[in-house]
C-alpha cells in the first residue's frame, strides 16, 4: 500500500494565488492582505491535514470479477472499508491504475467509482465501469482510493495492489434468425428422436402401469392378451445440433479477400471469431446443442452440449485464441462420420470448401453484414433479439 499527496489544477492555481498574495503582503504590509494570506495558507494546510488523516484508516478489496464482453460495459466492484472508530470518510473516488499498453489495447472508455460518505466502522460497495474493445486476457494490478475533501485543494490517495486477470469474450451480434433456423432444422441437423422417453408423439416402448400414470396412456389393445396393465411410452425429441467450424488454418498473408473493403487480414480473422461467438450464443438461446472446432491450431474440439456453462466454455476458448501462433493444416473429413449435426464453417477470407465436411454451410467474414445485424449496439448475452430478418444468399 502506497500513500501519496496530490495537487490538481484547481489546487495548483490556488497555491499560485496564495504565493502571489504572500508577496504582496511582504512588500506592502497591510492588515487585510495579511489576513487574506493567512486564511488562504490555512485552507491549504487544513485541506492536507484533514484528507491525510481521513485516508489513513481506509482499506479496499476487490470483489469477484465476472468475465467481460467486447462492446458491453464491464462493472468492477470493490469493498471500501473505513476502519476508523471515530472519523467518517467523505468524497472518495476509486480508480483502476491501468498501464498505458492495456488502456490502448483493451479499453475505449473508463468511468470512476464514487462514494459520498462512509461512516466509522462501515463498509460500502463501490462500482467502477470499463468498456472493453478487444478480446483476450486483460490484466489489472493496482487500485487507487483518493479524496480531495474538504476544499478540493490537496488530495490524498492510497494505492493497493490487487492483481486480477479478466477474460474478455468476443463481441456478440444478433444472427439472422431465419438463416440460423434454416441451417439448424435442415435434413442433417434437424429435430430427431432421443434415446429416452418423453412427451413426444412417436412410439418408444411399453412398460408396466405405475401409480400416477394417466389412464390415457394405457395400452388397451394389449389388455386382451395379458392380465397386466401396460402403459405406452412416447419418445422425446432431441434438439437440433450445430457444430461451428472456425477455419483459421490459412495464415493471414494467404487469405483471399477484397482489400478495397477497408479491412485487413487481421481484422477479417477477428470478424470470423466474432461470427463464431454470435452463432454459438444464438444457438444456445434457441435451445440447440452446439459444439466448436477451431481449425489451424492443435486444440481439441468442444463436444456437443447446451447450457450456460457450455456456452461460457466455448466463448472462453474463442477469447483465448492467439492469432500470432503458427497455423497447422487440419483435415476435417472424419467429422462427417463422427456426429450427426449441421456444420457451419466460418472462414475469414473467401469461401474455400476443400477443407470442409460435405453438405456444410459456409459463411465468410467478408460478407458479415449479410449474416449478422451490425446496425444496432452490440448484443448483451442476457438479452435476446426477436427481430425477424430475411435469409441472405450463402454458399452450401
Amino acid at each position: 500500500m502506497k500513500r501519496r499527496f496530490h495537487l490538481h489544477l484547481p489546487g495548483l492555481l490556488f497555491v499560485v494565488l496564495t504565493i502571489s498574495v504572500g508577496f504582496a503582503a511582504a512588500n506592502r504590509p497591510n492588515n487585510l492582505v495579511v489576513w487574506i494570506f493567512g486564511a488562504m495558507l490555512s485552507l491549504i494546510l487544513v485541506s492536507g491535514i484533514i484528507s491525510g488523516s481521513m485516508m489513513v484508516r481506509m482499506r479496499v478489496s476487490r470483489l469477484e470479477t465476472r468475465r467481460a464482453v467486447v462492446g458491453s460495459p464491464l462493472e468492477l466492484r470493490y469493498l471500501v472499508a473505513n476502519t476508523s472508530r471515530f472519523r467518517s470518510a467523505f468524497a472518495l473516488r476509486v480508480d483502476e491504475l491501468i498501464p498505458a499498453r492495456v488502456r490502448r489495447g483493451f479499453l475505449s472508455r473508463i468511468a470512476h467509482g464514487w462514494s459520498i460518505r462512509i461512516a466509522p466502522g462501515e463498509k460500502q460497495v463501490c462500482d467502477l465501469v470499463l468498456w472493453p474493445r478487444k478480446r483476450g486476457v486483460m490484466t489489472l494490478e493496482r487500485v487507487r482510493l483518493m479524496s480531495f475533501f474538504p476544499f478540493g485543494l490537496v488530495g490524498r490517495s492510497l494505492e493497493f495492489r490487487l492483481p486480477v486477470r479478466i477474460l474478455v469474450h468476443p463481441e456478440i451480434r444478433p444472427v439472422r434468425r431465419a438463416l440460423l433456423r434454416e441451417a439448424a432444422l435442415g435434413e442433417v441437423g434437424g429435430i430427431r428422436l432421443a434415446r429416452r422417453p418423453g412427451a413426444g408423439e412417436d412410439f418408444y416402448s411399453v412398460r408396466e402401469f405405475r401409480p400416477g400414470d394417466s389412464i390415457r396412456q394405457v395400452a388397451w389393445k394389449r389388455l386382451g392378451s395379458s392380465d397386466e396393465l401396460l402403459v405406452v411410452q412416447r419418445s422425446s425429441s432431441a434438439p437440433p445440433r450445430i457444430r461451428v467450424l472456425l477455419d483459421l488454418s490459412q495464415p493471414p498473408d494467404r487469405l483471399r479477400f477484397d482489400a478495397a473493403r477497408g479491412v485487413d487480414a487481421a481484422g477479417l480473422e477477428e470478424r470470423a471469431i466474432m461470427m463464431a461467438a454470435s452463432v454459438l450464443v444464438a444457438a444456445d438461446r434457441e435451445g440447440h446443442e452446439h459444439g466448436l472446432t477451431i481449425l489451424g491450431f492443435e486444440d481439441r474440439p468442444i463436444p456437443m452440449r447446451r447450457g450456460y456453462w457450455h456456452r461460457e466454455r466455448s466463448l472462453s476458448t474463442l477469447a483465448e485464441i492467439d492469432l500470432s501462433r503458427d497455423r497447422t493444416t487440419v483435415s476435417v473429413d472424419t467429422l462427417s462420420g463422427e456426429e450427426r449435426a449441421a456444420f457451419i464453417v466460418i472462414q475469414p477470407g473467401r469461401i474455400d470448401t476443400r477443407n470442409s465436411p460435405p453438405r456444410a454451410w459456409h459463411w465468410s467474414a467478408t460478407r458479415i453484414e449479410d449474416l449478422l445485424d451490425l446496425e444496432d449496439e452490440p448484443e448483451s448475452i442476457a438479452t435476446e433479439s426477436a427481430r425477424p430478418s430475411p435469409v441472405p444468399e450463402v454458399s452450401t
